[in-house]
């Protein structure tokens, strides 16, 4: 019965832990995608290709509801645990100048989308240097 109960237990464990690795793998993956979108929201200001910063803020906002959904607190150190709030105030403020660039670009204001655009690298860049140091 020991036996058993032990099996079940170590069973549970694993799941639990491969479930944190999936989440893991899943925002490593959704970061990557932000990053290229980041780059296309740049490649379309330096071009002046506004369809291209549209396409660019509409990838970046799709990888932005897996950062909102990650609970980054199970995984991240004790000393970081309340890291996943300010990541989440990230997001969503990333999201206001996402969708502010996108305001900007039709209004053919290209001055006030670079803005926008720098204004996300900084939330962006804030997070980072917050959640990962190394």
């Amino acid at each position: 019965m020991k036996k058993i109960v032990l099996t079940f237990m170590l069973l549970l464990l694993s799941v639990g832990l491969s479930a944190n690795e999936t989440d893991r793998a899943k925002l490593a993956s959704d970061m990557r995608t932000m990053i290229a979108a980041v780059e296309l929201i740049q490649k379309g200001g330096f071009y002046s290709k506004p369809e291209m910063m549209r396409k660019g803020v509409e990838k970046l906002k799709k990888g932005l509801v897996s950062l909102e959904s990650t609970d980054a607190s199970k995984y991240l150190p004790e000393s970081k645990s309340n890291a996943a709030k300010f990541a989440n105030k990230r997001a969503r403020m990333i999201e206001m100048y996402a969708d502010d660039l996108v305001a900007s670009v039709n209004e053919n204001n290209m001055d006030e989308a670079l803005e926008d655009y720098v204004q996300i690298v900084k939330q962006c860049s804030s997070c980072h240097l917050r959640i990962r140091p190394y």
